[in-house]
């Protein structure tokens, strides 16, 4: 099965859960929702910045659970979950 057919098949099937990831680099505020942890940067390398020398910050997310993101430069990041309905 390819990785396509797997994909559609995990989202038709709803007994399967796709193990999802907020991602988030703590220099220059970059973020990506990433559906697939194979996906995932390996060297914690930021994309935008290149930044090195802090680690990307990542977040679960559960396959019944939603998200908002808001940036404010004097509040900084506010990150919400919820359940999905």
């Amino acid at each position: 099965m390819s990785k396509e057919q797997q994909q559609k098949s995990q989202v038709n099937n709803p007994k399967q859960t796709i193990s999802c990831s907020f991602v988030l680099c703590d220099i220059c505020y970059w973020c990506s929702t990433y559906l697939d942890k194979t996906r995932l940067p390996i060297d914690n390398k930021c994309p935008k910045c290149y930044n090195t020398t802090t680690t990307l910050s990542s977040f679960p997310i559960m396959s019944n659970e939603s998200f908002t993101f808001d940036y404010d430069e004097k509040r900084g990041i506010e990150l919400k979950f919820m359940h999905r309905k």
